[in-house]
C-alpha cells in the first residue's frame, strides 16, 4: 500500500538505483545519484544498470556496486540478478526507468521502501512509493524519486568521473591520430538513431569548416557509432584529413575522455550530447523535435547552449518525420554564432569530469 506522507530516515545502510539504459538517460540520471549520496553519505550505493551504458560508472566513487545486466537477460541471467540484488538486500530501491522489467527487479530485490513512476499497469502496484514528477526537466523528473521519500534533491548537472586509465587511452589515441598537442579541439558529432534527431551532414560540414577557417590551431574531431563510418569518413574527407580526424567505435570510456580533451562538443539529441556535458565540456545542442528545457536542463553558466528553432508542429517527440522543418531552421549562421561565441568566451578548456 501506497504511504500517504512517505519519510523515509536518511540513515538507511543500502540503496539500489535502476537506470538500465540508454547512454544519455543514464547521464540524466547522475544529479539523482549525487542526492542520494549526499542525503545519505554512509550508504552502501548500488547502481544497476546495462553493459552498453556501464563504462560511464566504472570506477565511479559515488557508486559502491555495478550491477550490470546485459540487453536480454536469459532467464539464468535473471535468477543470478535476483540473487545478486538479494545479497546486496538494499533498503531503498529508486526505479527511474519503470517498465515491467525493472518494476518486477526492484520488487524482487527485497527493499522495503520501492520507488517508481505511477502507470495504469499493475506494475504500479510493486512500488511502495510514487514519484510524482512537477518540472519539465529531465534532470529533475528522476529527483521527485528522491522527493517522494522526503529526501533533499537540489537540481544538478551530470558530471562523470573519469577513471586515470581512460584518460591515458584517450591521450595514446589522439596521438596516434597525429593531433598536435595543444591543439584546438572541437568535436562534432552528426550521427544519431533517429532522423528527427539528425542534423544535416553537409551544415555539419560547414559549420566545422568555419571553425577551422577562425581558428588556425583547431582540429575538428569527427564521430560516430561503429556502424557510422559512412557518415564520418565523407565529412573528414571534404575538411581536409590535415584538419579533420575521424573518430569511431571507440570504447565508451575512451570516447567520453576525448569528449573531456574538447575545448567545445556539438551534438545533436542523443547520448553523446549528454556524455559531453558530464564530462564538462562546453556542449552545443542542437535540439530538434524536444524542448531543450527537457532535455538539454543544463546552465549557460558552465558554457553549455542549445540551438532550437521552434516549429508549429513541435515538441512532437516522434523518431519519424517526412517534413523534419523543425531541424531545417537550424540554420549554419545560427549554430556558428553560438559555437563562437562559446568558443570566444574561454580562453582556456573548461571544467573537466574528475
Amino acid at each position: 500500500m501506497l504511504a500517504t506522507h512517505p519519510v523515509i530516515p536518511t540513515t538507511v545502510s543500502r540503496v539500489l538505483l535502476v537506470r538500465p539504459r540508454f547512454v544519455g538517460d543514464v547521464c540524466l540520471t547522475l544529479p539523482a545519484l549525487d542526492a542520494v549520496r549526499a542525503a545519505c553519505p554512509t550508504a552502501r550505493i548500488a547502481f544497476l544498470v546495462e553493459r552498453e551504458a556501464a563504462p560511464l560508472l566504472a570506477g565511479d566513487p559515488r557508486v559502491d556496486e555495478l550491477i550490470v545486466v546485459a540487453r536480454r537477460p536469459s532467464p539464468a541471467d535473471t535468477l543470478a540478478l535476483v540473487a545478486r540484488l538479494r545479497r546486496f538486500a538494499p533498503e531503498v530501491a529508486l526505479d527511474f526507468f519503470c517498465n515491467p522489467r525493472t518494476a518486477l527487479w526492484t520488487f524482487l530485490s527485497g527493499a522495503r521502501v520501492r520507488v517508481g513512476y505511477p502507470n495504469k499497469g499493475v506494475r504500479s502496484a510493486l512500488y511502495t512509493h510514487h514519484a510524482r514528477p512537477r518540472t519539465l526537466s529531465a534532470t529533475g523528473f528522476h529527483l521527485a524519486s528522491l522527493a517522494a521519500l522526503g529526501w533533499p534533491a537540489a537540481p544538478g548537472t551530470p558530471r562523470l568521473h573519469l577513471a586515470a586509465e581512460a584518460r591515458a587511452e584517450a591521450d595514446r589515441a589522439l596521438e596516434a591520430l597525429d593531433v598536435p598537442a595543444g591543439a584546438t579541439l572541437v568535436g562534432f558529432h552528426p550521427g544519431a538513431r533517429w532522423p528527427t534527431r539528425r542534423w544535416d551532414p553537409e551544415r555539419y560540414t560547414a559549420l566545422a569548416a568555419r571553425f577551422l577557417e577562425q581558428q588556425r590551431d583547431g582540429i575538428a574531431l569527427v564521430s560516430g557509432g561503429p556502424d557510422e563510418k559512412a557518415l564520418v569518413e565523407p565529412l573528414v574527407e571534404r575538411l581536409g584529413r590535415g584538419r579533420a580526424r575521424a573518430i569511431v567505435g571507440w570504447p565508451l570510456a575512451r570516447f567520453v575522455a576525448t569528449q573531456a580533451r574538447c575545448r567545445a562538443f556539438v551534438c545533436g539529441d542523443t547520448g553523446p550530447l549528454h556524455t559531453a556535458v558530464a564530462a564538462g565540456t562546453p556542449t552545443l545542442g542542437l535540439m530538434s523535435r524536444n524542448r531543450p528545457a527537457m532535455f538539454f536542463p543544463y546552465p549557460a553558466a558552465a558554457g553549455h547552449r542549445a540551438f532550437y528553432a521552434r516549429a508549429e508542429c513541435s515538441p512532437c517527440h516522434r523518431d519519424q518525420c517526412d517534413d523534419l522543418r523543425c531541424l531545417h531552421r537550424l540554420t549554419v549562421d545560427g549554430a556558428w554564432a553560438l559555437l563562437s561565441a562559446m568558443l570566444q568566451s574561454r580562453s582556456v578548456a573548461g571544467p573537466r569530469a574528475q
